[in-house]
């Protein structure tokens, strides 16, 4: 009977999946028409925005701020979005980055107008957003286009004064980007003192938040939440704020310039040691591509921060790898235990858990070699500062305030 059922849940999970992946399909589709529709070009702002649906309509509305113009219909609220874009337009454009000012230079070098270079959706959906860029098709082929006011706005404010802002807003994204690669989670303002320390420019807090509210829509790398910016990992924002408060007296672990614009990059994890000599025993057994590689490598590094327990990991693992003999499985548990405590972790505020537990942990790694394999009994573990056993009610040594057999004394 509970096999019959089991099967039964089987058969209708596989179908919910089923019927979830079409709808995703035929969802992505919409948005393709939606995107792609027949335009006139060279197009003024009034038919380019006459051509939107309401809700796009509304989405430019609320990103420029206009007042009093939600109850507005349709026909009505296109002649009044372009009428206001034009003398609000400098202030999007002042907090441009470098590839998506050139993107800009390139059309309008282009009279306006230049063939699909490929770009996603929900790029494509943010730049109409903005009321920056259009899509469109022209005889049947894809374009993105400029109307002819936006361009006059731009033309006349493309200085040297725009382009060292657009330098600057660069600097400032990509290092938001690798401070929250590391960190996770970060407020406004010690993001901003961290971009003033390594740039040694002073850093304006409200034009960083609106450059990084273009930013955050755009790339989708970070989000704006109520506990400040976080990686676009992070599921549970809360969470990792918590874990970070617990050790007020560790600092953020420092990392240099170089190194933040490098984590800045999509999909980057870091080549360490411990990543190589993971990565270097996977490709022993398997033939694996360089993008299947990056992706694995990937996935441990984000499924780690997310506090994964190695169980996990390892299913993650087999399902992804088919684990040729138990001694292979082994000796990949102790590649997972070595990459987990070499990871720089965004509860541990960028710190390693070796890093952190090298003093205070000398005769006790932070996780067992073999957990998933074997069932030790845990070894004493002594607090340096007073020479004692550590019993598992006591606090732990790490300083996260919690009880040692919740921290780092639990089993994972």
């Amino acid at each position: 009977m509970d096999k019959k059922i089991d099967k039964k849940t089987e058969e209708l999970a596989m179908r919910a999946l089923e019927n979830a992946k079409a709808f995703g399909q035929k969802l992505e589709e919409n948005r393709e028409k939606r995107l792609w529709k027949k335009v006139q070009i060279p197009c003024s702002l009034y038919d380019a925005i006459k051509g939107l649906t309401k809700n796009e309509m509304d989405s430019i509305r609320k990103t420029y701020g206009f007042k009093n113009l939600s109850a507005l219909k349709k026909a009505e609220l296109a002649p009044e979005l372009a009428k206001l874009i034009p003398s609000k337009f400098k202030e999007i454009i002042y907090t441009l980055d470098q590839s998506r000012y050139d993107l800009i230079k390139l059309i309008i070098k282009n009279s306006g107008v230049i063939p699909d270079v490929g770009i996603s959706i929900s790029k494509a959906e943010t730049f109409i957003n903005y009321s920056m860029i259009f899509c469109g098709l022209q005889d049947n082929q894809k374009v993105l286009f400029m109307p002819d006011e936006l361009i006059n706005v731009f033309t006349h404010i493309d200085d040297s004064k725009l382009k060292n802002i657009v330098r600057r807003n660069t600097e400032w994204i990509r290092l938001t980007h690798g401070l929250l690669y590391y960190y996770g989670v970060m407020d406004a303002w010690p993001i901003t003192k961290k971009i003033s320390e390594l740039t040694g420019e002073n850093v304006d807090i409200l034009e960083f938040m609106n450059v990084m509210s273009f930013a955050c829509d755009f790339y989708d790398q970070a989000d704006l939440t109520p506990y400040g910016y976080a990686d676009s990992r992070v599921f549970d924002v809360k969470k990792i704020v918590e874990e970070q408060k617990m050790r007020k007296q560790i600092d953020y672990y420092p990392i240099t310039k170089n190194h933040l614009l490098k984590a800045s990059a999509p999909n980057y994890f870091d080549k360490t040691q411990e990543m190589r000599s993971f990565i270097n025993f996977i490709i022993e057994y398997y033939d694996l591509s360089d993008e299947e590689i990056d992706e694995i490598a990937f996935q441990m590094v984000t499924m780690i921060n997310l506090d994964f327990r190695p169980d996990m990991i390892m299913e993650y693992l087999q399902s992804y790898l088919e684990f040729p003999s138990f001694e292979f499985a082994q000796q990949l548990v102790g590649k997972v235990m070595e990459l987990y405590n070499n990871t720089r972790q965004w509860v541990l505020k960028g710190h390693t858990p070796n890093e952190l537990f090298k003093e205070e942990r000398k005769f006790l790694q932070p996780l067992p070699a073999e957990p998933l394999i074997t069932n030790k009994q845990h070894s004493s573990v002594i607090d340096l500062k007073t020479k004692k056993k550590i019993g598992r009610n006591d606090p732990c040594p790490c300083g996260s305030g919690k009880k040692f057999k919740n921290c780092c004394g639990k089993v994972r």
